[in-house]
């Protein structure tokens, strides 16, 4: 997420926004968080953030097979640790959370065999029952797995309430098992999840809240969110950022940009200076015709030898490919969606306007893409921190949509919006 600070993260959230915070993070740290005695939101300066606690970081992809009775592997900076019931419970204390997902075996995804499946749910309902045991803080979120099989997920729903008679200590359910966290599962498509979201969600008590972690594309967060899914995290922002894309999908409906927020898109930070595209021996790079700056971009000289040597037939075909393959847009060779413009491309080098005509937020009334695109390709550090504000930004006016829908019954008009934007990006 770049180089965030508590000040510029308000810039783009509420001070009482949630704070997902995942285990695996801190399981080598326990008796750092032990001595500083104030848990996890003090010691990250988030102090005021309720904080949910999740085993896996939904970010990264969680390497499958090496769940065993011992415990449950997460995979820190240092490489695999196994975590035992005992551990986790004792991190989560340390760690003072609001609310905590239960130790589970979610390692469970399309291609798990059936036998995986059956062990997930049997070593989760073991966690489950031994997290109640060791329960002293916060309120436990109950896993819902059950992997890619309709008739598992519905027998693992309806037995937790049958088989945990105390449900004081219980704040909802963790829907887990559909894909073991990181890029993969942007790709999973909500018709194939329809089913099994139905057959998880449909058993469960109404009355409490779902919570669904993971790198979901819109399209499938409004399908999780048609059946009673309640809380999100922001890991596909995240992995937009990642790959230096600016999400860019309409997320509002009925918004058309008046003249007034026209006209304040023309005062953008860039946009007092001349930006040109010059071309040198080493390439394109930008230039800012600025008389501050007093920066001039000129020809570096040839050498003679250059100037005299002609070039050969097969050596000019050669460079005519290579300018050809150093011309193609990035999106051809780097991984993007439709939800999202790569600001990488070579064609927003000189576009001078924001990353999203009409976006509020700090990235895209203070900087141009071109700007944002000299930082991207050049890897400064303010690239993904510019990025992530936008992207972020972009990502909660897209729950505020959810939840306006969801008010005014428009939920299908929000879905239908979408739809038409991400076909039109494919045709083109």
């Amino acid at each position: 997420m770049g180089v965030w600070v508590w000040d510029v993260l308000h810039l783009v959230v509420g001070k009482d926004s949630p704070v997902c915070v995942p285990a695996q993070h801190f399981s080598e740290h326990v008796k750092v968080l032990q001595s500083y005695r104030r848990g996890v939101a003090h010691f990250s300066a988030l102090q005021g953030h309720c904080v949910c606690v999740t085993a896996q970081d939904s970010s990264k992809v969680t390497p499958s097979g090496y769940n065993d009775k011992s415990g449950v592997s997460m995979w820190t900076y240092r490489g695999r640790q196994s975590v035992s019931i005992d551990k986790y419970m004792e991190l989560v204390e340390t760690m003072q959370p609001d609310w905590y997902e239960a130790l589970n075996d979610a390692d469970t995804d399309s291609a798990s065999s059936k036998k995986r499946v059956s062990k997930s749910t049997a070593m989760s309902m073991a966690y489950l029952k031994q997290c109640i045991d060791h329960h002293k803080v916060a309120k436990v979120m109950r896993a819902a797995v059950g992997g890619h099989s309709e008739g598992d997920r519905s027998r693992w729903s309806k037995s937790l309430a049958e088989k945990l008679e105390d449900t004081s200590i219980i704040s909802g359910y963790a829907l887990l098992g559909l894909h073991t966290n990181g890029p993969p599962t942007e790709k999973l498509e909500p018709e194939s999840m329809h089913n099994l979201i139905k057959a998880s969600i449909d058993p469960l008590p109404a009355d409490l809240p779902r919570q669904a972690a993971g790198m979901w594309n819109p399209l499938t967060v409004l399908k999780l969110a048609e059946h009673g899914v309640d809380i999100f995290d922001s890991a596909f922002p995240f992995l937009v950022t990642e790959r230096r894309g600016a999400l860019t999908f309409p997320c509002r409906l009925n918004k058309t940009l008046t003249d007034g927020e026209c006209s304040k898109n023309d005062k953008l930070e860039h946009r007092n200076k001349r930006l040109k595209v010059c071309e040198d021996n080493s390439g394109t790079k930008m230039c800012e015709d600025n008389p501050d700056t007093k920066m001039m971009c000129e020809e570096k000289p040839k050498t003679k030898m250059c100037e005299d040597k002609p070039k050969t037939k097969m050596e000019e075909e050669e460079n005519a490919k290579k300018e050809d393959k150093e011309n193609q847009p990035i999106r051809e060779k780097e991984a993007t969606s439709p939800y999202e413009i790569n600001l990488k491309d070579k064609s927003n080098v000189s576009q001078l306007e924001p990353l999203l005509a009409g976006c509020e937020c700090y990235t895209c009334k203070n900087f141009t893409r071109a700007y944002v695109h000299h930082l991207a390709n050049v890897n400064e550090l303010l690239a993904p921190v510019l990025l992530m504000m936008h992207n972020l930004h972009h990502w909660m006016d897209f729950f505020t949509s959810i939840r306006e829908a969801i008010k005014t019954d428009r939920l299908e008009d929000l879905r239908s919006l979408i739809e038409s934007s991400v076909l039109e990006s494919k045709e083109a």
